[in-house]
């Protein structure tokens, strides 16, 4: 009996990270188009969403009817965070054509750099959101603004420990990122995301999730 039990807890194990390092496989072969990209991180944030809450999803369905469900939406959240990005990037550019020794050239700068944070920070909580709730694009903004204004410290705790990975998987084999650190960078985002986003959701709600989840 014993050894049985270990036999199936390192089956679970296995099964687990072999879920994890095709997870991590999949959403590189088809962000390879880019067009594809969007909806094959919104498929990678539904499977390790529910990961996070306990679940040990069917990878192929969760990722791929993820796609087919949020693809158009997180095809646009993609072109709103080019668009946004690209305005504070051309503004950071424009910035030491300014004359420094200005106090509006300072304020504005600092202004770019803080609107360009906060832009940052939303993103870490806009996809899963979108994976749970499904909402228009307006209110999965604004809940994802409201959220970072509401955990700063711990919003940009979740950016620093996403951020790890990628920076350690420069320094490692480009197999690493290939079969781990996206779907790692993911993860960390549900888990922490989802810790701050639990308090603030009704029973009712948390109930719907979990409804959600079994399907």
């Amino acid at each position: 009996m014993y050894e049985q039990r270990q036999y199936d807890d390192l089956w679970e194990q296995l099964d687990r990270w072999g879920t994890f390092i095709l997870a991590n496989l999949l959403w590189v072969v088809l962000a390879l188009p880019l067009i594809t990209l969007p909806a094959a991180t919104a498929g990678l944030f539904a499977v390790m969403s529910r990961r996070v809450r306990g679940q040990q999803p069917e990878l192929f369905r969760v990722f791929f009817g993820a796609m087919r469900q949020y693809g158009w939406k997180s095809l646009a959240l993609a072109l709103a965070d080019v668009l946004l990005f690209g305005l504070i990037a051309l503004n950071l550019r424009l910035f030491p054509l300014m004359n420094i020794t200005d106090p509006l050239a300072w304020m504005s700068g600092s202004v770019t750099l803080a609107a360009g944070l906060v832009l940052l920070l939303a993103n870490l909580y806009v996809w899963p959101l979108l994976i749970l709730f499904d909402l228009p694009l307006r209110p999965l903004a604004t809940m994802a603004l409201k959220l970072v204004f509401a955990h700063p410290l711990e919003s940009l705790g979740v950016l620093a420990a996403t951020l790890a990975p990628v920076l350690i998987s420069v320094l490692l084999p480009r197999a690493v990122f290939l079969f781990v650190t996206v779907a790692l960078c993911a993860y960390i985002i549900c888990w922490g995301t989802w810790r701050i986003m639990r308090p603030h959701l009704s029973e009712d709600e948390l109930q719907t999730l979990e409804i959600q989840q079994r399907l």
